[in-house]
């Protein structure tokens, strides 16, 4: 059997990359849209960047698990990345609306939320990858 060449780091955090890059030019192009309809762009931009930064150390963690044998290590790793995912991105936003006050943005923390799938789907179907390049 032939064994295929494992994946490079770099070369799987580019979609990563180009989702960040595509929402923060999305968040400059429609800003003043998005004033005016009380969605503040700042705390989207903070979520995309936590989100980023969060998604690159699960795929970095996906790939040391990749070259381990056993499959609990995947589980594992999974496991942990979803209790970092829970604890950094809700302290942030229970912090953001407590610290905001009455001007929160209550619309921005949702959008913060769908880029939360959003980037949850391209990680997860980027270690499947990884998973699957590795068997």
């Amino acid at each position: 059997m032939q064994q295929q060449n494992p994946v490079s780091f770099s070369k799987s955090i580019l979609p990563l990359f180009f989702l960040f890059v595509l929402v923060n030019s999305l968040l400059i192009f429609f800003r003043k849209l998005m004033y005016t309809h009380q969605i503040d762009v700042w705390v989207i931009f903070a979520a995309n960047c936590i989100l980023f930064v969060i998604s690159i150390l699960s795929l970095a963690l996906h790939l040391q698990a990749s070259h381990k044998k056993t499959p609990l290590a995947s589980v594992g790793n999974v496991m942990l990345v979803t209790l970092m995912k829970l604890l950094v991105l809700g302290g942030a936003a229970i912090l953001y609306l407590v610290l905001a006050g009455p001007n929160r943005s209550v619309y921005a923390v949702f959008v913060g939320m769908v880029l939360y799938l959003v980037y949850t789907f391209l990680e997860v179907s980027i270690a499947a990858k990884i998973n699957g390049n590795n068997k």
